[in-house]
């Protein structure tokens, strides 16, 4: 076996301790049944339950399980910048703890390389890819939300939020090294410094189920998204990730 992975699964972590261990059994399970070598990270906001205990206790039985603690809480964008950075995989995907899109999902992103060196979940490309849905409230944030995406920055991006993205190591060290936003909007941050570098993004469909105990407060996370967005239609036009 290879030294260095073929992939690196990040998964960033804040109070998943109910959550997180079901998905990284889960994980282990698909990563085993693969032929190439992997790796996965889990980064830690600074929880304040189990998460950190849970996920060493996992570790004990899956050797290829890496675990990054942090004392004080920095947001998602901060933790998935800072293990898509240690990884060592020649592809790395970030993930949400609490598996809302599954690890099954990984080989319709991984088909799609090395054609492509950005690769994206989507929700909405499919009729059927949603399997659980969002409350009403949530649907409509979400899809006001994603309008107002692809008209100040991201065109023909149908999905920008979709927390299952793959890039090539090359691609990550470009992309990753020049992101700024630490909460909700560095998903379409990422997005926007990489067609700014030149990258195409491949948006390709996959199954996704709603995660009713998310932590995310909505109203609050898509108000400083509003805000992150015109920074970033800002910095876009003054060419500032170059």
């Amino acid at each position: 076996m290879s030294d260095i992975p073929y992939l690196s699964v990040i998964i960033p972590a804040y109070n998943e301790a109910e959550r997180l261990p079901e998905t990284l059994v889960l994980l282990k399970d698909f990563l085993e049944r693969q032929e190439y070598p992997s790796e996965v990270i889990v980064v830690d906001d600074g929880s304040k339950d189990r998460t950190v205990e849970l996920a060493k206790e996992i570790q004990n039985r899956f050797p290829e399980l890496r675990i990054i603690e942090n004392a004080q809480n920095r947001g998602k964008g901060a933790v998935v910048r800072q293990g898509i950075l240690a990884a060592r995989g020649r592809y790395r995907l970030f993930m949400d703890a609490d598996n809302s899109t599954p690890a099954t999902e990984i080989p319709h992103l991984l088909k799609e390389v090395p054609k492509y060196e950005v690769v994206i979940g989507s929700r909405y490309l499919h009729k059927d890819s949603i399997k659980i849905k969002q409350s009403w409230k949530r649907r409509v944030l979400s899809r006001a939300g994603n309008f107002l995406i692809q008209l100040l920055a991201l065109p023909g991006i149908k999905d920008t939020q979709c927390g299952f993205k793959l890039f090539s190591s090359e691609a990550a060290g470009r992309i990753f090294s020049r992101q700024t936003m630490t909460g909700w909007s560095f998903d379409f941050e990422l997005l926007a410094i990489a067609k700014q570098l030149g990258y195409v993004i491949k948006e390709v469909p996959v199954d996704w189920f709603d995660a009713k105990q998310s932590t995310l407060r909505a109203s609050r996370a898509y108000s400083s998204s509003l805000r992150d967005l015109l920074i970033l239609r800002s910095r876009l036009r003054q060419h500032f990730y170059h």
